[in-house]
């Protein structure tokens, strides 16, 4: 089921590379607008991160994160520079469209499905085919792609000149998909 997020990025502190996480517009826009920081459940426990509330972005519901209030006295390393408050502020007036362009052309788009099939919950993420028929590519593309999406498994597809997909990762979740029509996936275009 496909909700409005906020992108959190953790703060330079917490020691998590690329730590980005997904949590709910609905909970965040409940807390005053000041509210820039927050504590984010993860597998680490709960990490400080920054929210993005200029930008809601789609996501699946089961990719959010808990997330509760901070403040910059629980986190010194997260609260921005008074510089870069300053640029911040001085940017407020500008219109969406002139912010867009530079945040498209750092974010990558990937397509994948969300999938629940069975109580199982995962991610089938679209690859050229030769990285499926790569054991070794698809490997480190999974490895790569796994901490940006909080964990949840992942199982790799190509297609076949016919449409045919090739899938690569967990043999219990291939079987899942094995009757699985391909353009039955919730296909959805992910930064």
């Amino acid at each position: 089921m496909a909700v409005w997020a906020y992108e959190c990025q953790a703060c330079h502190g917490g020691g998590i590379a690329d730590g980005v996480w997904l949590v709910s517009r609905q909970r965040v826009d409940a807390w005053p607008a000041e509210v820039a920081l927050l504590r984010v459940k993860t597998s680490a426990g709960w990490l400080c991160a920054a929210v993005d509330r200029s930008r809601p972005v789609q996501a699946e519901a089961m990719l959010l994160r808990e997330a509760v209030a901070s403040d910059p006295v629980d986190c010194p390393d997260c609260a921005p520079p008074p510089a870069a408050a300053a640029a911040s502020a001085s940017t407020e007036g500008l219109a969406d469209a002139a912010v867009a362009p530079a945040r498209a052309s750092t974010h990558p788009v990937l397509t994948a499905a969300a999938i629940a099939l069975q109580g199982r919950h995962f991610l089938v993420v679209l690859t050229p085919l030769a990285v499926v028929q790569s054991a070794g590519e698809a490997d480190m593309l999974i490895s790569d792609l796994r901490p940006r999406f909080a964990g949840i498994p992942l199982v790799l597809m190509g297609q076949h000149d016919d449409g045919t997909p090739q899938y690569h990762g967990d043999d219990s979740l291939v079987d899942l998909l094995a009757d699985l029509p391909v353009d039955r996936m919730p296909w959805k275009q992910w930064t």
